[in-house]
């Protein structure tokens, strides 16, 4: 393999990293709210949804960076690791409640998002350091 592939491989890890370590910081934020308020399965769900968005976002800013290459597959590569990482683990941990079309959904709406996030970033000028000289 190319340098170059192993430089994207080695972001897209870094990206994955650290979109699963921001889901398990906000996982004990949320099990501290809940069990200090009373939240409703509704809210939980949603603030499920909010996370796995922010860690994407997390994610996918890693991965690519202001300015990156190939931000577009990079960031959807990012997103749906992760994403499937995250069904993967509630499979094997015993979740039984799921449906494989929307746990399929879910994938593809957070590659969408990543795709995105990445096309954005890799099109942002990259931020311009102080020169010293």
């Amino acid at each position: 393999m190319g340098k170059s592939r192993m430089r994207i491989m080695g972001s897209i890890l870094k990206g994955l990293l650290c979109a699963v370590a921001l889901t398990l910081l906000l996982m004990v934020g949320v099990a501290a709210l809940a069990l200090g308020l009373r939240v409703s399965d509704g809210m939980l769900t949603a603030l499920n949804q909010v996370m796995k968005l922010l860690s994407i976002l997390l994610g996918v800013t890693v991965a690519v960076g202001r300015g990156g290459r190939r931000g577009f597959l990079t960031g959807m590569t990012v997103a749906m690791l992760y994403m499937t990482l995250g069904y993967g683990c509630y499979v094997a941990l015993g979740g039984n409640a799921f449906v494989a079309t929307q746990m399929l959904g879910e994938i593809l709406i957070g590659a969408a998002l990543g795709a995105l996030a990445g096309a954005v970033l890799s099109n942002l000028p990259v931020p311009q350091r102080g020169r010293t000289t």
